[in-house]
């Protein structure tokens, strides 16, 4: 397994912080042609990705170190690659010297999505040398001649001699030295090891509603897989509460207060296909949020339109959100409750 450090991860949103000075100049010079008419590969209609124009292969190509897939090895034919660069730039990755100097190369993790299966993408080893190979045709290369400059969330450009390609970030390995965050709650300050802010926003709701309803002091938070799916652990002096990433997602936003919903309802709403505003009668749900009800904890109040099935038209309601235990892990759901539509 390739030794992954704090230092191999890229921020994807620091651009400007981590953009070598040479990057740009370099992409200004990139060479820009038409796929090469090389022995076994064929190049399917230039297509627009990014403001580049590029050839994707017609079917993945055979290298030396494995299949690149059609994502993996776009050969940009136009367009300014200097001005992508400049946009999206997070560094500059050194060629090894020879194909085989490749296995020392470190996996550069450029962006962590806390909702998707796979924990990181970014560019190893092996996509590296496969991009390398369909560049260069797989014969001997000057190191120098070529670089590679990651882009963040955005595909990663390599470029030399021969043209320039554009190359997706795919799955790597998860690095044992995880990028953390830092997550600042009412109670404590804790790290977490989550990207998306959206999942970071709801841990802070979910650290506060186990200190406030439960008395749970959150020591720490731990990253955990189940099933593919990202999970995090918040830690106690006596117990561990685990949540799917998923289910913080939907903490992020709610409205912490009944009587907010209530007074913004009550001055009219506008029905999801109608212009017209209506006056709605209050009688919804008034516990505070924090409320311990039979073990499930109040989290949150969202004002939506829905359709039951029993109705022929949208109705207004109320979600009440709540965290309730389901065996060793926690889950966030929602009861609804329906208010009664005033026609002015």
């Amino acid at each position: 397994m390739t030794d992954l450090t704090l230092g191999t991860f890229g921020d994807g949103d620091s651009a400007d912080n981590d953009l070598d000075p040479d990057a740009a100049s370099i992409a200004r010079c990139a060479t820009t042609c038409r796929a090469p008419d090389r022995d076994g590969s064929s190049w399917a209609a230039p297509d627009e990705d990014w403001g580049l124009t590029t050839q994707r292969p017609a079917s993945s190509v055979n290298t030396s170190s494995g299949r690149a897939t059609k994502q993996q090895t776009r050969w940009v034919v136009d367009g300014d690659v200097g001005a992508y660069v400049e946009q999206y730039a997070t560094g500059v990755l050194q060629i090894p010297a020879t194909y085989g100097e490749f296995s020392s190369v470190d996996t550069r993790v450029t962006f962590i999505d806390g909702l998707a299966d796979s924990y990181g993408y970014g560019i190893d080893a092996q996509a590296l040398e496969k991009a390398l190979r369909v560049l260069t045709g797989g014969g001997r290369y000057t190191a120098s001649q070529y670089t590679a400059i990651p882009c963040g969330k955005q595909p990663w450009i390599l470029t030399g001699p021969e043209g320039t390609l554009l190359c997706s970030c795919m799955p790597v390995e998860r690095p044992e030295n995880p990028y953390t965050r830092e997550l600042r709650t009412p109670e404590t300050t804790l790290q977490i090891e989550e990207q998306n802010q959206t999942v970071r926003t709801g841990a802070v709701e979910f650290a506060h509603l186990l200190s406030d309803a439960l008395g749970v002091d959150v020591e720490g938070v731990e990253y955990t897989t189940v099933r593919g799916k990202t999970h995090h652990s918040f830690v106690g002096a006596e117990d561990e509460f685990k949540i799917a990433a998923s289910d913080l997602a939907q903490l992020h936003g709610l409205t912490s207060e009944p009587a907010v919903i209530q007074g913004t309802v009550s001055r009219g709403v506008q029905p999801p296909n109608d212009g017209d505003s209506i006056s709605v009668e209050w009688d919804g749900p008034d516990h505070p949020v924090g409320y311990l009800d039979e073990g499930d904890v109040v989290a949150g109040y969202e004002f939506t339109w829905e359709q039951p099935e029993e109705s022929l038209e949208d109705v207004a309601v109320v979600r009440e959100y709540r965290i309730t235990q389901s065996y060793s892990t926690w889950t966030v759901d929602y009861c609804t409750h329906r208010l009664a539509s005033v026609v002015p």
